[in-house]
């Protein structure tokens, strides 16, 4: 009798598996990659003062969970500046810095105690000068890793030499990473703390072969990278969407009624759910749209959202809400139209097994959360669903985000009530605040081109070392735009980036937040713009769309902006116009600022 034949395990879950072990992990990297299907790609430099050979295998195990094909190019020992040539020869974009103590000098953890004051200046002195002119020469990458400096040997109680010197020297590299806009800090002393010393650190290793870390410091050390970077760039997360039921608060609104659900923080399990609302706020205030999507009576929600005393979250926390008898999968599609985003901007956290199946299935671009059985284990699902939110850094906008979005329901209301498009935006006191080169608005511009999709001519994506550099360039400028109105305003909401080369202008870019669009907000800017590159000595503007599955709505634009079309392939299409006498369509009812 022939064996049945079992299914090849999915290698992705395998990866998912936070028991795997080290074999499973390479066999399921190695057939995930053999399958394809990833739908983007990056590439990572790993330049170390350690032996960490198997990093580069859970850097590739996070990113292929994350939806990225990871290449990863292992640097010398201790070599960080001919690792930055090498790398920059291999296409490198991502790049790990990864100093270790004792590579300042043999048993430096046994000698920080000897070191007198002066010695200790000297060393931060070298320490310094030698990681100033790595970062400098990594000004290029688009993103730079540094990780900080940690101890091998246990802490003693009440700390002693070694941390004081540590946190000095720490304390030097942040302040030279600080010059640096694409460099982002790892605490590895806080990660090696959080998974405690004999989980992370391997001492027999690091005496023979310089090798200190364990695999579960590496595959922490790897999700936080991915986490960091979002994907390496491939992800911007703008909404959580919560259910109500077992999410929000313990039990069934309709069956065990206000008086019965589950919030107290006195007591368990309400606490727990207490504990996850100021989670969730917490988010809020830190830039997150919160939503609802609950199979529920809508003003029974609403009445608790009002009036329950242990209740969080209140109705002005929720930007949206599909509180009815319908599917999910439905009302998450109505939610990202409200909100005008994108589906995988969402993350959606729910109980039910059923509910988050079919939103898998049904929306691969929705990132699923379930909500355990087990309130207990609660907490590390929310501290996953923060990593994704934050670990790259919290929106610049914060709290305001919300009341934008807000902002944009009421004007979108208000329209209803004038008689033609032309009255009511007149009616709205509309201004555009324009600026060139603002370096204080260096992290909203990166951040809003990586957010960007719909109105995105070229979907470029600048990191903010990207953008210092434009700004430093006199052979480019970098204007940003502000909105405001009669409701408030909407803060910098786009952006364009023009080249100048010769007699010719290339607008490199152009990316606008939906919020703002269908206000004329998109053509008045150019007067100003065009004006600075004939100052250039500019007579021409050249300009490009290039099509992706999420930018179709601006695919027309600069034929509607009246410049001629002069070539087109693959849905792609370029443009050119003389500068002199051009006039953009009209938009009278706003006013023009320049800084």
């Amino acid at each position: 009798m022939n064996k049945p034949v079992l299914p090849e395990p999915d290698p992705l879950a395998t990866l998912a598996d936070p028991v795997a072990s080290l074999a499973q992990v390479m066999a399921a990297v190695e057939a995930a990659e053999a399958l394809g299907g990833q739908p983007a790609s990056a590439h990572i430099g790993i330049s170390a003062g350690a032996t960490v050979d198997l990093l580069g295998l859970y850097l590739r195990r996070h990113a292929l969970l994350a939806g990225v094909r990871l290449q990863v190019s292992q640097g010398n020992f201790d070599d960080p500046m001919g690792d930055l040539t090498r790398f920059a020869e291999r296409g490198v974009d991502h790049l790990l810095l990864a100093p270790f103590l004792d590579t300042l000098e043999p048993a430096f953890e046994a000698r920080a105690a000897m070191l007198s004051d002066l010695e200790l200046d000297a060393r931060e002195v070298e320490l310094r000068g030698r990681w100033r002119l790595v970062l400098q020469g990594a000004a290029g990458f688009r993103t730079v890793f540094l990780c900080g400096l940690h101890r091998m040997t246990a802490p003693v109680a009440g700390g002693d030499r070694l941390d004081a010197v540590l946190a000095r020297l720490n304390q030097a590299l942040r302040d030279e990473a600080a010059a640096f806009a694409n460099v982002r800090w790892i605490d590895m002393a806080a990660m090696v703390g959080g998974l405690g010393r004999k989980a992370a650190l391997d001492l027999r290793f690091y005496l023979r072969n310089a090798a200190p870390y364990a695999p579960a410091l590496l595959d922490e050390w790897a999700r936080q990278l991915s986490a960091v970077s979002r994907a390496y760039g491939t992800r911007f997360f703008k909404a959580l969407v919560l259910d109500c039921d077992n999410t929000l608060w313990g039990g069934v609104l309709g069956e065990d009624l206000a008086s019965g659900i589950k919030l107290s923080p006195n007591d368990y399990p309400g606490s727990v759910f207490h504990r996850a609302q100021t989670e969730f706020l917490a988010l809020q205030r830190q830039g997150v749209l919160l939503c609802l999507c609950s199979k529920n009576d809508a003003a029974e929600v609403d009445a608790l959202l009002d009036s329950h005393p242990d209740m969080v979250l209140r109705q002005v926390d929720i930007i949206a809400k599909q509180v009815n008898w319908d599917d999910k999968v439905a009302n998450l599609r109505q939610l990202a139209q409200d909100l005008n985003i994108s589906l995988d901007s969402l993350v959606f956290l729910d109980d039910s097994a059923f509910e988050c199946e079919a939103v898998r299935s049904q929306l691969p671009e929705v990132t699923v959360f379930q909500a355990p059985a087990s309130p207990p284990d609660y907490l590390a699902v929310i501290a996953a669903i923060k990593d994704l939110f934050l670990a790259g850094g919290a929106a610049t906008e914060g709290a305001e985000k919300t009341e934008q979005y807000r902002k944009r329901a009421e004007t979108l209301a208000a329209r209803q009530t004038f008689d033609s498009q032309e009255d009511y935006l007149a009616s709205l006191g509309l201004t555009v605040t324009l600026a060139k080169d603002d370096a204080a608005r260096i992290p909203r511009i990166a951040e809003l081109s990586q957010k960007s999709n719909q109105f995105n001519l070229t979907t470029t994506r600048y990191t903010p070392g990207d953008i210092e550099g434009l700004m430093a360039d006199p052979a480019a400028a970098v204007w940003s735009l502000e909105v405001a109105d009669k409701f408030g305003a909407a803060g910098l909401t786009g952006v364009a980036v023009v080249r100048y080369a010769g007699e010719v202008a290339t607008l490199e870019s152009l990316f606008m937040s939906c919020r703002v669009l269908g206000r004329g907000i998109e053509f008045v800017i150019w007067p100003t713009i065009f004006a600075d590159a004939e100052a250039h000595g500019c007579t021409r503007v050249d300009a490009a769309y290039r099509p992706t599955s999420k930018n179709g709505q601006a695919a027309d634009f600069y034929d509607r902006l009246g410049l001629p079309l002069t070539g087109e392939a693959d849905g792609a299409r370029t443009y050119a116009a003389e500068l002199a006498g051009f006039t953009p369509p009209p938009s009278s009812w706003i006013k023009v600022l320049h800084d």
